[in-house]
C-alpha cells in the first residue's frame, strides 16, 4: 500500500468515528481498527490524533487555496467562493464544529486569507506589519465568526446569502465607523 492511501485510510477513519464519538474520547487504537491497519502502522506516520485532524484541515486548506486562486485568475468574487467551498465540505467543517476544533481550521485559513489580500490589494504591499496583520486578523475574525454561526445553525442558509449578509455588515460598518 502506498503512503497517500495509509493516510486516507487512517484520516478517513477518524473522520467517521468523530461523527459519533467525541474527538477527545477517540483513540489510536480505536482509529487503527476503523482503519484495518496496526497501530505501529498508524504511529509510523502520526505521533498522536492531533496530527491525524491536522493532516486532514492541511487537505482542506489546500483544496480552499486551490479553489481561491483558480477565483482570482478568474476574477471571481473569493468570498462567495469561500463560502461555497464550506458549504460544499460542510460535512468536515461541522465535524470540526461539533468537536470543538474550528480554531485548527481558522488558523489555516488565516493564511489564504493573507494570499488573497495581497493578491487583490496592490496597497497592502505598503502597509505596515503591523495594520497588515490587523486587517488580516479582522477580515479572518469576521469571517470565523460568521462561519461559526452558519455551522451552529445547521447551515440554514445558501452561501450567496451568507455573503450577502457579511457584504451588508462591512457596508453598514463603513457608514457608522
Amino acid at each position: 500500500m502506498k503512503l497517500e492511501e495509509i493516510e486516507n485510510y487512517i484520516t478517513q477513519s477518524l473522520c467517521i468515528l468523530m461523527q459519533n464519538t467525541p474527538f477527545e474520547k477517540i483513540t489510536m487504537e480505536s482509529i487503527s481498527k476503523k482503519a484495518g491497519v496496526s497501530r505501529r502502522t498508524i504511529y509510523r506516520y502520526f505521533d498522536n490524533k492531533m496530527q491525524i485532524i491536522d493532516k486532514i484541515f492541511q487537505k482542506i486548506v489546500q483544496d480552499y487555496a486551490q479553489k481561491i486562486e483558480m477565483e482570482l485568475s478568474e476574477q471571481g468574487n473569493t468570498l462567495i467562493s469561500s463560502f461555497k467551498f464550506i458549504f460544499d465540505n460542510a460535512e468536515i467543517f461541522v465535524l470540526a464544529y461539533k468537536n470543538n476544533l474550528m480554531d485548527n481550521i481558522t488558523l489555516a485559513i488565516k493564511e489564504v486569507v493573507k494570499g488573497i489580500v495581497l493578491q487583490k490589494n496592490a496597497e497592502a504591499k505598503n502597509w505596515s506589519k503591523k495594520y497588515f496583520d490587523c486587517y488580516i486578523s479582522f477580515t479572518t475574525g469576521g469571517i470565523y465568526t460568521l462561519l461559526y454561526e452558519w455551522l451552529q445553525s445547521g447551515l440554514d442558509k445558501d452561501p450567496t446569502h451568507v455573503f450577502e449578509i457579511y457584504k451588508n455588515v462591512i457596508s453598514d460598518l463603513d457608514k457608522k465607523f
